[in-house]
């Protein structure tokens, strides 16, 4: 098994425009092009404008093998990959909590894909999973996504210290209040 060895159990997830399709290889070409461009990787500690980091990358999120109903989300338009979301224990907060992430293809920016998109992932850990909260990190410069979780009803509760930065700690939760 190419993710591990925990059999997924990921649902397909859909927007009004995108099906949010499980991770899988057949990923991997249109996910290197959107962390390739310098736009949609500013905010990362790595250059994936190199190619071999970007696959890198890729390779590590197929490799995903957390709990079966989380992991990574290719975002689809048309058939095509326009950006990525996930919902997995927490890597720089403690590991009992839930975070989710985005990066959505920078000719698309602003056309309203990320907030369908995460909207799904919330739904789903919120209503489906019942999930108590989902966390998000952004990086402190990356001020359009730090609005972003605002308008998504994340509540800001903090800063913590990550590479060679300062991320922002968002939660959100089912009922958007602590």
């Amino acid at each position: 098994m190419s993710r591990g060895t925990v059999p997924r159990a990921q649902p397909v997830l859909a927007s009004e425009r995108l099906t949010l399709a499980p991770l899988v290889p057949g990923h991997t070409e249109g996910l290197v092009a959107l962390f390739a461009d310098p736009r949609a990787s500013r905010y990362f500690p790595v250059d994936f404008s190199d190619e071999r980091a970007a696959r890198d990358l890729v390779a590590g999120r197929l490799a995903y093998a957390g709990p079966p109903q989380l992991g990574y989300w290719a975002w689809l338009l048309d058939g095509q990959v326009v950006g990525l979301g996930h919902l997995q224990p927490a890597r720089d907060l403690p590991s009992r909590l839930i975070e989710t992430g985005w990066c959505v293809r920078p000719d698309l920016w602003r056309q309203g894909l990320a907030t369908e998109a995460i909207g799904a992932l919330l739904d789903y850990a919120l209503s489906g999973l019942r999930l108590p909260a989902v966390w998000a990190l952004v990086d402190s410069g990356n001020t359009p996504s730090i609005e972003f979780a605002h308008r998504l009803g994340f509540l800001s509760v903090g800063e913590r210290r990550l590479d060679d930065g300062v991320a922002q700690v968002f939660v959100r939760t089912a009922d958007h209040s602590l």
